[in-house]
């Protein structure tokens, strides 16, 4: 019944267009939607270089439609929430704040004490692995992913919500872009090591499955900004 629900829904014009636009925009911006941005505002388009950075914060971004190709303001309700969010999860309110966690995810983060869990505890922590989904990869070793990701994540809030320049945001994500290349092979094993080490952070978050769909998005849909994204080209010329 779901299946003939779906093909009749697939006939409706609206729905026909509204997919063509999310298709666009994945493939221009790396987002499905806008509607959170003030696109009459000035906005900056990013060289590839910054693009390739910026795809490796897909795993967050694509849950709030966070354009990878594209500098935007963010309407102000939508601006107000976020900033909250951010203040709740991270303690981030001010350039300072920012800047610190920064050079705790560049500098140590969370993988120094997570790769020695791993190590110390590898059956313990390969079954957890085992029974949530991860893209089909080789063993994860690496869990450094779930910092890079978030390196990346949180100097593009920072910027987005006021607290840094684009001059102060990039070096981190550049940062973060050379040690994941440094440390992995291929966007799957990105994914693979970022869910990893979510999965240690917060074993029994309920939205692990939520996040393993967007990160399978990613790696297997056509139309994945990844897809049109190469891992190992970087800085491009």
């Amino acid at each position: 019944m779901k299946r003939v629900i779906d093909f009749l829904l697939d006939l409706n014009p609206a729905r026909r267009q509204a997919a063509a636009l999310e298709k666009t925009n994945l493939r221009i911006y790396g987002a499905r939607d806008l509607g959170f941005y003030d696109l009459t505002a000035p906005t900056k388009l990013l060289t590839p270089t910054e693009i390739r950075g910026m795809a490796g914060g897909l795993p967050l971004f694509f849950w709030s439609d966070v354009p990878i190709s594209l500098l935007a303001q963010l309407k102000p309700a939508e601006l107000a929430e976020r900033k909250a969010s951010m203040a709740e999860w991270w303690g981030v309110t001010d350039t300072e704040q920012a800047l610190s966690i920064l050079n705790w995810l560049k500098q140590e983060g969370h993988r120094q004490k997570f790769q020695a869990q791993l190590k110390q505890q590898s059956l313990h922590w390969h079954r957890q692995f085992e029974s949530h989904p991860l893209p089909a990869v080789r063993t994860v070793e690496n869990i450094a992913a779930w910092d890079y990701v978030r390196s990346v994540c949180v100097a593009r809030w920072s910027y987005d919500y006021g607290y840094i320049s684009w001059e102060q945001a990039w070096p981190f994500i550049d940062a973060a872009t050379r040690l994941a290349l440094r440390d992995f092979d291929s966007w799957e094993s990105f994914a693979a090591s970022f869910l990893a080490g979510r999965l240690m952070w917060s074993p029994e978050s309920e939205s692990h499955g939520d996040l393993a769909e967007i990160v399978a998005y990613l790696v297997k849909s056509p139309d994945s900004p990844w897809r049109y994204v190469a891992w190992h080209d970087y800085p491009l010329r």
